[in-house]
């Protein structure tokens, strides 16, 4: 991930839902200043809340790497990079993940 594809990825949240509420970590792509002017350029379509620092427990797509890492990875070695992006992706789009969203709302 970089500033570019975050952007790109903004840009189709926008023009799909319109008015929009981001929340979003602090990953260096999300502040970069592209990124930054881009959200003060359409403040009036998108909000954006930041998650706080220092605080992952509180950002519940860190549960879903967590459970990924376990998953995929496992302490295995992969015969190529193309073999652990393939079962990544097959992971993440079909996995129900577990997540007691109470701990979110209310930390």
């Amino acid at each position: 991930m970089n500033a570019r594809s975050f952007l790109k990825s903004v840009y189709k949240i926008r023009k799909r839902f319109g008015k929009t509420i981001l929340i979003i970590d602090r990953a260096p792509w999300h502040k970069a200043k592209k990124v930054q002017e881009y959200f003060v350029k359409h403040r009036r379509e998108m909000k954006i809340v930041w998650f706080p620092r220092g605080c992952p427990e509180m950002n519940p797509v860190e549960e879903c790497w967590r459970q990924a890492k376990m998953e995929v990875n496992g302490g295995r070695v992969h015969e190529s990079f193309e073999v652990m992006q393939k079962e990544l992706r097959r992971f993440l789009r079909y996995k129900k993940f577990k997540q007691d969203m109470v701990k979110y709302l209310r930390p």
